[in-house]
């Protein structure tokens, strides 16, 4: 059995670490109602505009799907249908792979403590629910989502949120996240230890083995 001090945290992002992304797919659906000026800077996609709608999306809470559906429609072609917007915004989703599934299995079955902390909004994390609800519920300890919170990342306070919550050890603690932007805001806020992609943060936790072994 492993020592207490060998557990350790490891939180992953969602969109771009677990969840594949399919950004060319979603922009081709939502070209066929909406122009490319409006899919940028209104809808948020290929930009880090902080005003977007997918921005507000993501960060509040008592912002519903059908708030965020009728904005999107408010700038689509005549004729647009709800499950139009609804349809194509879940194309941004390309699927979990079986392998990291499996891997996630893996450093659960060592004793790790395992969560989820993305920016996120209500239509996508139900989407993810309705194809991935038994394998969430098994595999980790705790989900955190940005609409629930106010506050996405890299929002440092979101981090202590966490952090909080988890009654996290730094040195114990690592943060997988696509983002550089993300990981550093994690390092300075609370000491996490950030890994880029699902091959990093296993290199890092082989080495911190043989280290502890040696």
């Amino acid at each position: 059995m492993p020592k207490e001090s060998d557990f350790k945290n490891i939180i992953f992002d969602f969109g771009g670490v677990l969840m594949d992304h399919n950004l060319e797919g979603c922009l081709q659906a939502f070209r066929r109602f909406m122009s490319d000026a409006d899919i940028e800077h209104i809808l948020g996609l290929g930009n880090k505009i902080p005003s977007t709608l997918r921005a507000k999306f993501e960060t509040k809470s008592w912002n519903c799907p059908q708030w965020f559906v009728e904005q999107v429609l408010s700038h689509s072609r005549t004729g647009t249908t709800e499950q139009q917007v609804i349809d194509a915004w879940n194309c941004m989703h390309a699927g979990i792979s079986s392998d990291k599934w499996q891997r996630i299995k893996r450093l659960r079955s060592k004793g790790n403590r395992i969560y989820l902390l993305s920016n996120t909004d209500k239509i996508h994390w139900e989407h993810t629910m309705a194809l991935y609800q038994d394998y969430f519920e098994q595999l980790f300890d705790a989900i955190f989502l940005s609409f629930n919170y106010e506050k996405a990342k890299p929002d440092p306070s979101i981090f202590k949120d966490v952090d909080r919550a988890i009654h996290a050890n730094p040195r114990q603690t690592y943060f997988v996240d696509d983002s550089a932007e993300n990981r550093v805001a994690a390092e300075q806020s609370v000491g996490w230890i950030g890994c880029a992609d699902f091959d990093e943060l296993e290199a890092m936790l082989h080495t911190t083995a043989n280290l502890n072994n040696q």
